[in-house]
């Protein structure tokens, strides 16, 4: 059980230091049926196969964000933490994968968006941490998806 745990924080960090444009948003998104025999009541009620694990959130404040998700293997094995700092200083993040990894800390420059890609074949526990290294005021959004 450890060392299942120990390969999905592994390959979950490898993918982390994958470049973002390596996962573009094609290879996400299902293929439409070639069948033009669709009706227009099927048509206009496509489910969202993406599972909604941080809903859009605005955090203001000194206080750092705090917030958590489990990636579930049914959902799918990716995922993307989508962070706008809309403040005029760097943010950072630390993502702590299942209770046993150490943290990835990665930057966020100010006015910016960064999205943390993650790829995970069995259920994990992310927690995410958000914060200012000086106290500054801090302006985010921030939410996260997860597809197959």
């Amino acid at each position: 059980m450890l060392l299942k745990k120990i390969m999905g924080a592994g390959i979950v960090f490898s993918v982390l230091l994958m470049p973002i444009s390596t996962l573009d948003a094609e290879s996400r998104t299902p293929t439409e049926p070639s069948s033009k025999a669709v009706n227009a009541a099927e048509d206009s009620v496509k489910p969202d196969l993406n599972a909604l694990l941080i809903g859009q959130t605005h955090h203001q404040g000194r206080a750092a964000y705090t917030g958590s998700f489990t990636m579930v293997a049914d959902n799918g094995t990716l995922a993307d933490i989508i962070i706008e700092n809309h403040s005029n200083h760097p943010m950072y993040m630390n993502l702590y994968v299942d209770d046993y990894s150490e943290p990835m800390e990665t930057m966020i420059s100010k006015n910016s968006e960064k999205t943390v890609n993650l790829l995970a074949l069995q259920d994990t526990d992310v927690k995410v941490y958000i914060y200012s290294r000086i106290g500054h005021d801090m302006d985010l959004s921030i939410r996260a998806e997860q597809f197959r």
